[in-house]
């Protein structure tokens, strides 16, 4: 049984709807906890539906991260175990019953706290991360469980369908009329990303015997950059092979949007490719930068066209490359460190 993880139910829903405050829990935790079901409260050992989202609050709106019921895999469905949970949300949970909502929050300090890297952007320091828990549906057995959880996911999948169709319209809508305003004069893929082409090349538009050699920088319609192998903030400037192929155990995979868009460009090219949601991240989102339903730009250079054997063994020696220069940050820092230790043995 693996643990719940308690970052990975951050979430929140209609606040407005509930005036009570929230009260103190465990490790620092706020919860809220709306007593509106019916039926006894769930017990060890029986088994849980409960319908999550995931929303951060920057201070004035609340940013959807996740939800449950559009992401395409259902509620969690899953046995109260409140040996394996962590224990500041198993004593919430035992309280629920068939119904009941529980809105938990946390500050973005506490929840980062024991991470390396910090606090991700773009969330911020005293803001707070919200988890909204709904206990749809309490389980006696497995397998009532298991059926539950087939249900969940059909019901689940049914509506990321309509909305990625709903998305999908909104957004081409507002893809043409930024085109229309700003005087652009796109290309169609035949998956539906729109191409730009500022620089045309030579020769044949690529095809799906190859890999494109690619130079890219990705922002957001905003215009804020998440990505770039020119860019050095980016710590990863280097030739990008891009599989056009059929073969995705070549490597070198990548967006739907982008294989859409380099069918397009030939050896030499620059281009602008709009990539609607649909072909990129999805309601899923990736990263702290590329929230759900985000339209992609990416400035891109097809510097060559090379064979699946050419590019396989090309990746492969930039891999080892990448290797050794962290072997040799590593060398260097361990260096240092002695070096310090040194020093400070002198001093004393």
């Amino acid at each position: 049984m693996k643990k719940i993880s308690l970052i990975a139910l951050i979430a929140i829903v209609a606040l407005s709807a509930c005036q009570q405050s929230f009260k103190k829990g465990q490790k620092g935790i706020e919860y809220k906890l709306i007593a509106s079901g019916s039926g006894e409260k769930i017990k060890h050992g029986e088994y849980m539906q409960l319908s999550l989202g995931q929303y951060y609050n920057n201070g004035k709106i609340d940013s959807l991260l996740s939800d449950s019921r559009t992401n395409g895999q259902g509620d969690l469905i899953d046995i109260f175990d409140t040996i394996n949970m962590p224990p500041e949300l198993s004593v919430l949970i035992k309280q629920m019953r068939k119904g009941d909502s529980l809105v938990i929050r946390s500050l973005t300090d506490s929840v980062y706290k024991s991470s390396m890297q910090g606090i991700p952007e773009p969330f911020k320091k005293g803001r707070y991360m919200v988890t909204t828990i709904k206990m749809v549906e309490i389980f006696k057995t497995a397998a009532a469980a298991d059926s539950g959880r087939v249900k969940s996911m059909e019901v689940a999948q049914k509506r990321m369908i309509e909305q990625v169709a709903e998305t999908r319209k909104k957004e081409d809508k507002e893809l043409t009329e930024y085109f229309k305003k700003n005087n652009i004069t796109v290309t169609k893929g035949k998956l539906g990303t729109y191409v730009q082409v500022t620089q045309p090349g030579a020769g044949p538009n690529a095809d799906t015997t190859q890999f494109a050699v690619v130079n890219y920088t990705g922002k957001t319609m905003a215009g804020e950059a998440f990505d770039s192998n020119v860019d050095p903030q980016f710590q990863h400037v280097m030739p990008l092979y891009v599989n056009l192929t059929n073969d995705r155990s070549a490597g070198g995979n990548v967006i739907d949007g982008w294989r859409d868009g380099f069918a397009l460009l030939n050896k030499g090219a620059k281009a602008k490719l709009y990539i609607p949601s649909e072909l990129a991240y999805g309601p899923m989102g990736n990263g702290p930068k590329i929230g759900p339903n985000t339209i992609l730009v990416f400035d891109v250079e097809v510097t060559d066209f090379v064979s699946k054997e050419n590019a396989v063994k090309a990746m492969a020696e930039l891999q080892k490359k990448m290797q050794e220069e962290q072997m040799r940050m590593q060398d260097s820092i361990i260096k240092a460190n002695k070096a310090l230790q040194a020093d400070t043995v002198k001093a004393k």
